[in-house]
């Protein structure tokens, strides 16, 4: 049987420690943004980590997105959601399920010990996305609360079957805000990415009888 657990249900948690993980910068604000925002305005501390430099070329070696316009984009967003932010070293297309990795992500539990973790869903057809994801449910097996984020409408031989929604109605101009930092994406794509987090928003919003949700897959949810 299907379960929903809206977020107004577990307001009167302690503050929490969040650690939001995405492979790429823009990932997170996509699948997340929205949920961080609420939860930075109830208190809770907000850690952001990026796995990869994030810039990246065509198949000629032309700039399409450079290693320091995503940071400053990237640096810009974690500012506005009042998050702190760390950057990992990996190229763009290159994050692996393999032992640097898990050492960077078990560095980052040590020092942070997160009440709650998000991170990549795992069927997820990007590469950097399902290995990150495996990374992290592999690190964190020891964190109580884990759930998956989708970051796009890429289809895959799995569906993304959210049971865990977050109420965004107070935060969804501000993730449209969010997502408009990324200049660079967004150029690129004809603002195809706000028309997709409108939608999504709206029919995550229609499950859960609310004006807009965030919809996330529960790997692990201890009360």
């Amino acid at each position: 049987m299907g379960y929903k657990i809206l977020e107004k249900q577990y307001k009167r948690v302690i503050k929490m420690n969040i650690l939001a993980i995405g492979a790429h910068f823009d990932d997170l604000e996509l699948g997340c943004g929205g949920s961080l925002l609420l939860w930075k305005s109830q208190g809770h501390h907000i850690t952001i980590f990026i796995a990869s430099k994030s810039g990246y070329t065509d198949s000629k070696g032309n700039i399409i997105r450079s290693n320091e316009i995503a940071f400053n984009e990237g640096q810009h967003a974690a500012e506005y959601i009042g998050a702190n932010l760390i950057v990992g070293d990996i190229p763009t297309f290159d994050v692996a399920f393999s032992e640097p990795l898990n050492c960077k992500l078990i560095d980052i539990s040590n020092t942070f010990k997160p009440d709650l973790v998000l991170t990549h869903w795992n069927g997820d057809v990007h590469h950097d996305h399902k290995s990150l994801s495996l990374a992290t449910m592999h690190c964190f097996r020891h964190t109580q609360k884990l759930l998956m984020y989708c970051t796009n409408w890429y289809e895959s031989n799995q569906r993304f079957d959210p049971r865990f929604f977050v109420d965004i109605s107070d935060t969804f101009d501000s993730k449209l805000k969010l997502i408009e930092i990324y200049q660079s994406e967004n150029n690129r794509t004809g603002g195809k990415w706000i028309d997709f987090i409108k939608a999504q928003s709206i029919l995550f919003g229609l499950k859960t009888g609310v004006q807009y949700a965030e919809g996330f897959e529960i790997v692990k949810w201890v009360y």
